[in-house]
């Protein structure tokens, strides 16, 4: 999975950008997920409906089903707990995040007084032509990066997640999706970033013990994709 933002000022482009950006990828036959930022209300759903009266009646954690799925959380969730629970529901290819100013992720900026470390590209957002924008995902192709606590790299002189991030965006470090963590640990609601070493061992110590267990009869049928989630009770 590899995550993209796109920033700037009020009227400055962004979400039509972004869903160029997004609509460039699909093209290119990614799979695309993305967050969009606000520092007003937002509501997902509306008056009227079954289950805006379920949020009204006091529902902390209210869940539409039908032709989508969507849901409705009265609480504000961390950028970096959002990805996790992105990669762990359906991981896409790339995630575009939009209105995030302050995040250290490869950055597109609407306006030149954000321009910072992180920043990929400054752009006139509402006078880009196609082939921008193809250039532009070319780019996002490039210097997109995993959820960065999670970032490691077998090259010598990387010692933290940070520095690998600004390796990838300075052009001194190749990001490749297969050299990634197949493993991504959350604690408390914090993405915890694990070493070779720990990954090998809680990896080859889970799916020992999942292949003593008769699962076939619960459904699954192979051990591609594992969630295991302790909720520890105080005594």
């Amino acid at each position: 999975m590899r995550i993209i933002s796109v920033a700037g000022q009020k009227d400055t482009g962004k979400t039509s950008l972004t869903a160029r950006i997004i609509e460039e990828l699909t093209k290119r036959n990614y799979k695309v997920a993305s967050i969009k930022h606000s520092h007003h209300q937002m509501e997902m759903d509306h008056k009227g409906t079954d289950t805006y009266k379920h949020t009204m009646a006091g529902s902390q954690f209210t869940v539409g089903i039908g032709k989508r799925t969507y849901f409705n959380i009265n609480q504000t969730i961390s950028l970096e707990r959002l990805l996790f629970l992105i990669k762990i529901i359906d991981e896409p290819d790339f995630v575009l995040i939009e209105g995030f100013k302050n995040y250290n992720y490869p950055k597109i900026s609407t306006s030149p007084d954000l321009d910072d470390e992180y920043t990929i590209e400054v752009v006139d957002a509402k006078n880009l032509s196609d082939d921008d924008v193809q250039t532009l995902v070319d780019k996002v192709e490039k210097y997109g990066y995993d959820i960065l606590p999670t970032l490691h790299t077998k090259e010598c002189g990387y010692h933290d997640s940070h520095s690998i991030a600004k390796a990838i965006i300075n052009d001194e470090l190749d990001y490749d999706d297969n050299n990634q963590s197949e493993l991504t640990l959350s604690v408390d609601g914090s993405v915890i970033g694990i070493n070779g070493f720990v990954e090998d061992f809680l990896t080859n110590t889970i799916m020992g013990m999942l292949k003593s267990i008769k699962i076939e009869e619960y459904g699954p049928s192979d051990f591609n994709n594992i969630q295991i989630s302790i909720n520890k009770k105080e005594k």
